[in-house]
């Protein structure tokens, strides 16, 4: 089992759409009131405003007496990411106002961009890599697993029921909402790995939550509320040359945490 400590609110960038696609959800749901107001300002420039809005994540221990019976599992995969966001969260520009906001928005888009040439999001398929080492962990530790795919608009309440429309429902759906980036605390500081996956498993005829837990790996938000793994130093970059120049590592980088998360989800689920 992977080393954990708790991690403080981790923001996420975006904006919440509920879909279970690539970071649709923030892993810290952001109330009605809050998003109403995020969608007239550019979502980066609100990083400081989003502490505001935040809410801890949902927790639950795997409930082994109601999961007994379990031996099916679907797992719901989401379409592969898009892109991946290179995140500042102390940009300078932060501290000048909307024009400052706009101005950290364009720089951290620039260097998303040089992120996404090097290591082509085509091949890192992030996604795809997660649910089949998770679909062999859980054969390992006893489960009968299947992947199963939804659609890229698929909203995360109407997972039971389109995995059930498949008719691979199985005993249990593991639903998970799994993004990958790279952070930094500041433009001088060290690029981490971030990925972060919201992980609830729901008894397939009832609908009822087995188990429920958000896990973050890589650059950490101190006294956050998820499962936190540290990722290895050498996936540590100090600047985006070193960042960029070699995509094999820094993919690697997000790959380690792959493996890290898995290895957590699996060590919950493990039947007595």
């Amino acid at each position: 089992m992977p080393k954990h400590t708790p991690a403080n609110k981790g923001l996420h960038l975006r904006p919440m759409n509920g879909r279970i696609g690539f970071n649709p959800n923030s892993v810290f749901p952001i109330s009605g009131s809050c998003m109403r107001s995020l969608k007239t300002f550019s979502a980066v420039a609100l990083i400081t405003v989003l502490s505001a809005c935040v809410q801890a994540p949902k927790k639950q221990a795997f409930n082994h007496e109601a999961a007994a019976h379990i031996k099916t599992v679907a797992i719901v995969q989401a379409p592969n990411q898009e892109s991946y966001d290179v995140v500042i969260l102390g940009h300078p520009g932060m501290s000048f106002g909307l024009i400052g906001g706009l101005v950290a928005a364009a720089d951290m888009a620039s260097k998303s961009t040089d992120l996404n040439k090097a290591i082509d999001p085509a091949e890192t398929r992030l996604q795809e890599r997660f649910s089949a080492k998770l679909s062999e962990g859980l054969a390992k530790a006893g489960y009968v697993p299947n992947i199963v795919m939804l659609p890229k608009d698929a909203k995360e309440d109407q997972v039971l029921s389109l995995v059930k429309q498949q008719g691979n429902s199985g005993d249990a759906v593991l639903r998970i909402n799994l993004s990958g980036a790279y952070w930094a605390a500041g433009p001088s500081t060290d690029y981490f790995p971030r990925l972060e996956a919201k992980v609830a498993a729901l008894e397939a005829s009832s609908g009822n939550v087995l188990y429920e837990d958000t896990i973050s790996y890589g650059y950490a938000m101190p006294n956050a509320q998820t499962v936190h793994l540290a990722s290895d130093s050498q996936y540590r970059f100090n600047d985006m040359s070193s960042l960029t120049q070699n995509p094999v590592k820094t993919r690697e980088g997000l790959y380690s945490g792959l493996d890290a998360i898995v290895a957590q989800i699996v060590a919950d689920l493990k039947k007595n």
